[in-house]
């Protein structure tokens, strides 16, 4: 998702990626089988107000990031 679907994500919305939320997640259900017979995902929705960080180390890292981001708008 990374690596691949967040790059078109932002480049189709003309979003930066660090003007993204810090916490969030997409959910995707399982699409047509592709002409090779590989598996195809659709987006289902994406969250932004119900996500719970795991594991028990991802607050403080979204902290320390959240922290950066603003220190880059001073």
């Amino acid at each position: 998702m990374e690596d691949e679907w967040t790059p078109q994500l932002t480049s189709l919305l003309d979003v930066a990626r660090g003007d993204l939320p810090a916490i969030w997640d997409a959910d995707f259900m399982l699409g047509s089988a592709q002409a090779d017979g590989s598996d195809s995902y659709v987006l289902g929705e994406i969250n932004v107000s119900s996500v719970h960080p795991y594991p028990d180390e991802a607050p403080a890292e979204i902290a320390r990031r959240v922290a950066d981001r603003l220190q880059l708008k001073l």
